[in-house]
């Protein structure tokens, strides 16, 4: 019988984070030592699957324990606050919230700079938003008012200032991100961390970059967003995410980034927009607040 309790995360855990299912309750039995919280290829699962992760064999595995361990600290989660649109269904003005996930790319003296989908922050045309404000969860469990400094709608991508004041030494951990574009040819694996909106926890998902399209090819599903270029490369991953993920950093075997997660296409797989710390240092470097 298992005597693992659902308080705040097993001791041994990798991380100490409290495993909730995707509403947002605490899972029945928490991760062990060995475990991370994993989503399940299952369409119809509400979360709480376990997965136990042994060291790698090969070269080229995942040792997805020791990368949790390490790229933890630099995932985030955004909670959005706005309202409804005189589009939307219900009346004009009522307030909305949803989310989206985040990684950390620099710290500042009393402040943290995370990317994100631009589609986060602002909501998109289908969900009838007026954005109002945002904070953003860091890995200590607080939340923190936050900014768009720098919007990048033709790649999906938004630079967002997060107020972290006196706690940023222990909070903001930026992560490695690669200098030339990632391969798309199959031989890439990867880790993806985010929150499955309204769980608010962080979910591991695991898979291979297998290709890459541009944009418009995926239009049957949903169209580009506003300002977005159709024509921009993204790539194929054999990665499951969920609504919330979007935002979230994919990363190599090594714990760099490599993109950044877009879209669901299907329980099994989804999209992400490329990353390189070129495309990171134009978003630092395009920031409102530091050109006026």
């Amino acid at each position: 019988m298992d005597s693992r309790k659902p308080s705040a995360g097993d001791a041994n855990s990798p991380n100490g984070d409290q495993a909730n299912d995707f509403f947002g309750r605490a899972c029945p039995v928490q991760p062990g030592a060995n475990e991370l919280l994993v989503l399940s290829r299952n369409p119809r699962s509400s979360g709480c699957e376990m997965q136990s992760f042994a060291p790698p064999t090969g070269a080229d595995e995942l040792n997805v324990l020791q990368l949790y361990r390490d790229l933890r600290p630099s995932v985030s989660y955004f909670k959005m606050h706005g309202k409804s649109d005189d589009q939307a269904q219900d009346a004009a003005g009522t307030p909305k919230e949803w989310g989206g996930s985040g990684v950390t790319v620099a710290r500042e003296a009393d402040s943290c700079l995370v990317i994100t989908d631009d589609h986060v922050p602002k909501g998109t045309p289908q969900q009838h938003v007026i954005p109002t404000g945002a904070e953003v969860v860091m890995a200590n469990g607080k939340a923190y008012s936050a900014r768009v400094v720098t919007s990048d709608p033709a790649h999906d991508l938004a630079l967002v200032k997060v107020d972290t004041g006196a706690d940023t030494e222990q909070v903001c951990k930026p992560a490695k991100v690669i200098d030339k574009p990632v391969a798309a040819d199959g031989s890439v694996n990867v880790i993806t961390m985010g929150q499955p909106y309204t769980s608010h926890a962080i979910y591991t998902s695991t898979g291979v970059i297998d290709g890459s399209q541009t944009r418009d090819a995926i239009n049957y599903m949903i169209k580009p967003l506003p300002g977005e270029d159709p024509q921009r490369q993204i790539l194929n991953q054999t990665v499951p995410i969920r609504e919330g993920f979007s935002g979230g950093a994919v990363f190599n075997k090594d714990g760099k980034v490599v993109g950044i997660n877009d879209l669901q296409t299907s329980p099994f797989t989804s999209v992400s927009t490329p990353l390189t710390k070129a495309m990171v240092d134009d978003l630092i470097a395009r920031r409102s607040d530091k050109n006026k």
